[in-house]
């Protein structure tokens, strides 16, 4: 069987693996199951509390984005970060084989993988399914069209995974 492709988006409170995760976006693009969302804020205390980083630049780089984007941290849907990775991984789990694309090599799919040590969960792909869509994308000469708001993590997903599929079809078959 095909196996799907998800293209994963995070938020989070610092720029390095150890991040605190503010929000999970993922959109499978391709596959059997083409077109399913995932989304859910995520309580940065809880985050915090398993150990997990915030950094001042990043909160203050934060401090400087749109008031739609802001407003995951007063989501009142927010779950706590355990709760969070265990739906997520439920979504993966209902997926074929995924191949997992995040927007850097070592960012979205490194912070959860450290995500899902720090609370003692495994990782619901496997390791060598991890692809880098930054990678990709560097070698498509067209911009990518952003839809809805930047920084939510879904849809940035979303924005990630058109592009992708517009530009570079032949990388994800």
């Amino acid at each position: 069987m095909t196996p799907d492709h998800v293209m994963i988006d995070l938020e989070t409170a610092d720029n390095v693996p150890t991040a605190a995760v503010v929000a999970i976006g993922a959109v499978v693009f391709q596959g059997p199951n083409a077109g399913l969302q995932f989304y859910t804020a995520v309580d940065l205390h809880s985050c915090l509390a398993a150990k997990l980083t915030m950094s001042d630049d990043t909160m203050a780089w934060w401090g400087k984005q749109s008031p739609e984007a802001r407003a995951v941290f007063a989501d009142p849907q927010r779950m706590p970060l355990l709760a969070a990775l265990q739906e997520f991984y439920r979504f993966m789990q209902s997926l074929n084989e995924p191949r997992v694309w995040g927007n850097g090599a070592s960012f979205d799919n490194a912070i959860m993988a450290n995500a899902y040590r720090a609370v003692g969960v495994p990782l619901p792909w496997k390791f060598w399914h991890d692809r880098c869509y930054r990678t990709v994308a560097a070698g498509i000469f067209q911009k990518r069209q952003q839809q809805g708001t930047h920084h939510n993590a879904l849809d940035d997903a979303i924005s990630q995974a058109d592009h992708l599929l517009a530009h570079a079809r032949e990388a994800v078959v």
